[in-house]
């Protein structure tokens, strides 16, 4: 019989998106194969960002920190506890499905990589870039991919923008948003010249630096990718709203506010060029793993790269897991192909000469 593998499911962070991870989470841990692994939950404390291993779990899940089972990563991938002094057995593969800042920026990547561990997703430049929209966005361009028209700002602009040449420059409606910040935070459809600066001001507090960028009408459409080097794409769906724009609340609070097509209604020409840019897309960003791409499909039938998500959500609302359901791979199968992708990067990795 095959021995099992440790696998640590790092959930929580220090980021504004603590509670979302806490929710995606409880699917995976739900669908890891509990035949082929020894699944460890360990949540990362919002504020303090100590880590603690989870003896159980139940539904919601949540952060237990009162059992005082503080641990911290080895480089030899074992566990070191605390306040016993005890030092675990190795781990042989890691889940990070920690969104946002300190989790979904390269930063976890890049000390799992310092330790030559395998972890589920993109290396420490794939998610470092998908992260910053502002490189992404460039990226794209460059590239030749569609993109809503933007412009960069940093914080030490503020108080000497010149908002009615970027209305000029953007329109209205146009939108305001954080460069590093997921899940809806700090952003703004601005749709009257007086909200242009409360929408920097409050993008600006959760980044150094925020976009500016056309609004597309039309609709909103997304495409669930995953792989490594031959990568494969999803059936689109759609998101159809029922609020002013895809906002925190609608991704994960007001279920009866926001409906969901998968697969989306459109023809099949047009979803297979949605396919085929996303897996442009995700190729030019280095992505490996999984990953979202969101489009936006204009009036005029054009489509138009919003952004990658190289950890998207698997909360109850979210569309990652869905839009594979609708191909027919189920939750634990999706996991376990996950999984399989993260060792094979690895072993990728591993190969090349140190």
């Amino acid at each position: 019989m095959t021995q099992k593998k440790t696998i640590a499911v790092l959930f929580g962070g220090q980021s504004p998106e603590h509670a979302i991870s806490l929710r995606s989470a409880e699917f995976i841990l739900k669908n890891i194969p509990e035949d082929r692994f020894e699944i460890l939950a360990i949540g990362i404390e919002q504020k303090t960002g100590f880590w603690y291993l989870q003896s159980q779990w139940t539904s919601p899940l949540s952060l237990n920190t009162e059992a005082k089972q503080l641990v911290s990563l080895l480089p030899d991938h074992r566990l070191y506890h605390v306040n016993t002094k005890a030092i675990s057995e190795p781990l042989d593969l890691v889940f990070p499905i920690l969104h946002g800042p300190n989790g979904e920026d390269g930063t976890i990547q890049g000390l799992l990589q310092l330790f030559r561990l395998p972890f589920v997703g993109a290396a420490c430049l794939g998610t470092a870039i998908g992260m910053d929209k502002d490189v992404s966005k460039r990226l794209l361009r460059e590239a030749g991919l569609p993109t809503p028209a933007f412009k960069t700002l940093h914080m030490e602009q503020l108080n000497s923008l010149n908002l009615d040449a970027l209305i000029e420059e953007f329109g209205l409606p146009c939108f305001v948003k954080p460069a590093n910040m997921g899940s809806s935070y700090g952003i703004s459809k601005v749709c009257q010249r007086e909200d242009l600066k409360p929408a920097l001001e409050l993008a600006f507090r959760y980044d150094r630096k925020v976009l500016i960028e056309e609004a597309i009408i039309g609709r909103e459409l997304e495409c669930a990718v995953m792989g490594n080097a031959f990568p494969k794409a999803s059936l689109p769906c759609e998101i159809v709203l029922k609020r002013e724009y895809y906002d925190f609340t609608a991704k994960y609070e007001d279920a009866g506010g926001t409906e969901f097509q998968v697969p989306a209604d459109i023809e099949p020409a047009l979803a297979e060029e949605l396919k085929s840019l996303a897996l442009k897309a995700y190729r030019c960003l280095d992505c490996q793993g999984l990953a979202r791409v969101d489009f936006f499909l204009s009036r005029e039938g054009k489509l138009y790269l919003n952004e990658l998500n190289t950890l998207p959500g698997f909360t109850a609302m979210s569309m990652y897991p869905r839009m594979w359901q609708a191909c027919g791979v189920e939750g634990k199968e999706l996991i376990m192909q996950l999984l399989d992708y993260a060792l094979e990067a690895f072993d990728q990795r591993e190969n090349l000469q140190f």
